[in-house]
């Protein structure tokens, strides 16, 4: 038989074998439902790309060496914590709570218990956060750990970065953490070898390169975004290591970020101490060692009015021990809500379970208020979040579409009860495949603050109604419908 006759047979064949039995290997993997619909998809009907994808980025692949290293710091971390905690009457045990449940939960998931005794101030204005961070870095006594996503490497943050330097070069123990995706140009600028010469470490975490191909999913992220002072004093929240002149798009209309930070003095910065070195510990050539020296004394329980602080709750999350922290944390809370629930978020692609928790609560009469940028950054994230709008008008959820910015902030408050807000969006990126960080905080006056929050961006945004979101042309519906169906996979 010619070779022209035999090798295009050949070819066909050998193709949709490894067709199939890509296939069958993604049944067999224990995926969400819908992920597995979505691979199938793309592995059947678009074969060469959708074959090339999932080898790259369709498995939740850590590398063995990273998953082993975040075991052995998580083991080394979490008995001395629980210790100290207990000892010094940290713990939150306040039974009567409406929300005790989800305090169990997030103990279940993540080891890390409400503790008691928090000073917390909200920030809102990326400049007047940034400013707040370098004081308190100016007068760090021990170590500044800083944990980001993205560290823009110019304007205020060059600043902050300086200030770092400074607190280096008078003995203060400086660690920086960036992840190697989103700090891409930081890393490529001027600052880590600044912050080297000074005294200060520097890493790279979850780093690019062709080599992590063969061994880790690439696309899995660092999203979190905390600064730790002296164990005493931390941050966490949406807003990176930036400020109002940082673009995440060349797309006209974006406009500025719009974020919300928390500064925390108290028990709950030493748990976001013992967060960072668990991250970095995976990542840095350099580990963190001795954390009793690194959980600083806090003042006696007798000297916190317990009526003016706060009972806080880590919630980290990310692909390893903790995969459902952050869904099964929303999740609980809207299930929990009775009058009220507001959500934020930037990029809404949550999965099924959320979508009709969200709902289920509108038609149980909850007033629930979805709070989104109307303009995006991301035009496939948006779609595929659109895609389900019709649903939740239709159960009475109100959509608020806000103007002025990115509406960046992530953010969730029920009854004036409860405050979630932290790294995590209400997409499926953040609940399955990035580390993220979620506070939760119970106490009434923080969660009508970070309420008011929420209704100032109320104000600044346009409703969205349901007669008026049917009257769209039908190839907008056409279109998000389309980018529905790779939502898993966003």
């Amino acid at each position: 038989m010619p070779f022209s006759t035999w090798w295009p047979v050949t070819s066909l064949v050998l193709h949709i074998s490894c067709q199939l039995v890509l296939a069958a290997r993604v049944i067999m993997r224990r995926q969400p439902l819908a992920n597995t619909h979505a691979w199938l998809l793309l592995v059947l009907f678009v074969p060469v790309a959708g074959m090339v994808l999932y080898l790259l980025i369709g498995e939740l692949r850590l590398g063995s060496r990273r998953v082993k290293k975040l075991e052995e710091a998580e083991r080394e971390i979490e008995p001395v914590a629980m210790r100290l905690w207990a000892h010094e009457e940290r713990v939150w045990r306040d039974e009567a709570a409406r929300f005790k449940h989800l305090a169990d939960l997030g103990s279940a998931l993540c080891h890390t218990p409400a503790l008691t005794g928090n000073d917390l101030t909200l920030h809102t204005d990326a400049a007047a956060t940034l400013d707040a961070m370098i004081a308190d870095i100016d007068n760090a006594e021990d170590h500044c750990h800083l944990l980001t996503y993205i560290f823009q490497p110019s304007g205020k943050p060059r600043e902050l970065a300086e200030a770092l330097a400074r607190a280096a070069e008078r003995g203060v123990k400086v660690r920086v953490a960036v992840d190697g995706a989103g700090s891409h140009p930081f890393l490529r600028s001027r600052l880590p070898r600044m912050l080297r010469k000074a005294g200060a470490e520097v890493t790279e975490l979850l780093p690019v390169n062709p080599l992590r191909f063969l061994f880790s999913r690439v696309d899995l992220r660092n999203h979190r975004k905390m600064l730790v002072v002296d164990g005493r004093i931390a941050y966490c929240g949406s807003q990176n290591i930036t400020d109002d002149s940082f673009k995440p798009s060349r797309k006209p209309g974006i406009g500025p970020w719009i974020d919300a930070t928390v500064r925390m003095e108290g028990p709950a910065a030493q748990a976001m101490a013992l967060v960072f070195a668990a991250d970095w510990n995976a990542d840095a050539q350099n580990r963190i060692t001795g954390l009793e020296e690194t959980l600083k004394p806090l003042p006696p329980v007798e000297a916190c009015d317990q009526r003016e602080t706060s009972a806080v709750q880590l919630l980290p999350s990310g692909p390893g021990r903790q995969p459902l922290a952050v869904q099964a944390s929303f999740l609980t809370t809207i299930y929990m809500a009775k009058q009220e629930l507001i959500l934020t978020t930037p990029y809404f692609v949550p999965d099924p379970t959320v979508l009709a928790g969200i709902s289920a609560a509108a038609m149980r009469g909850v007033d629930v208020t979805l709070i989104l940028p109307k303009v995006n950054n991301k035009w496939v994230v948006a779609a595929a979040g659109r895609a389900g709008f019709s649903d939740l008008l239709d159960a009475g959820v109100k959509i608020m579409a806000y103007r002025p910015g990115l509406l960046h902030a992530k953010t969730l408050t029920a009854d004036r009860d409860i405050a979630l807000i932290g790294s995590a969006n209400l997409d499926q990126r953040s609940f399955w495949l990035n580390y993220e960080i979620t506070l939760a905080v119970y106490d009434t006056n923080f969660a009508s603050q970070l309420r008011q929050i929420q209704r100032e961006y109320m104000r600044e945004s346009d409703r969205i109604t349901l007669k008026d979101w049917q009257a769209r042309p039908i190839w907008q519906h056409a279109a998000d419908n389309l980018a529905q169906l790779f939502a898993p996979l966003l």
